[in-house]
């Protein structure tokens, strides 16, 4: 392996676990925010318990599609 060839050096450690601990929380914020939303619906309109349901799932697929979006976003490259 010449010089040019060397792989990439990857971050620092306490920058991928920060990097990591922020994709975590925004997964769970994702989730949170669609399932209170679903709550109030619910309490709001009476329709217990599908405005939940709903929203739960939608929140689930949100974060989904927003983490493998980071997490995919330096292959393109």
């Amino acid at each position: 392996m010449g010089e040019d060839e060397r792989p990439p050096r990857p971050g620092k450690p306490a920058e991928s676990m920060w990097a990591y601990l922020n994709l975590g929380a925004q997964l769970a914020a994702t989730v949170g925010v669609f399932v209170g939303l679903g709550l109030w619906l619910d309490r709001r309109y009476g329709c217990s318990p599908w405005a939940l349901l709903v929203c739960g799932v939608l929140g689930v697929a949100a974060a989904l599609y927003q983490f493998l979006r980071e997490t995919l976003k330096g292959r393109d490259e």
